[in-house]
């Protein structure tokens, strides 16, 4: 084999291994970058989740009170 190809090949092969290298680094930050935002999802839902129990146990006190005053009213009569 000439002595030029070997070298284009081992030309090829050098720029191929430059390429993996910068395949796997852009696909780790791709991986960080999901995983924070999964984690970041996670935590929102959790809030939402604790907010909206918070909204419909606010709800039932207002209900509650009404109702309790209404009774009060028409024992007052």
């Amino acid at each position: 084999m000439p002595e030029k190809d070997i070298a284009r090949i081992d030309a090829t092969m050098k720029n191929l291994v430059e390429l993996t290298r910068e395949q796997n680094t852009t696909l780790h930050k791709v991986l960080e970058t999901l995983t924070e935002t999964r984690t970041t999802q996670e935590f929102h839902a959790e809030r939402i989740g604790k907010l909206e129990s918070d909204k419909t146990w606010l709800v039932r006190l207002i209900l509650s009170s009404f109702i309790i005053a209404a009774i009060t009213a028409i024992k007052a009569m």
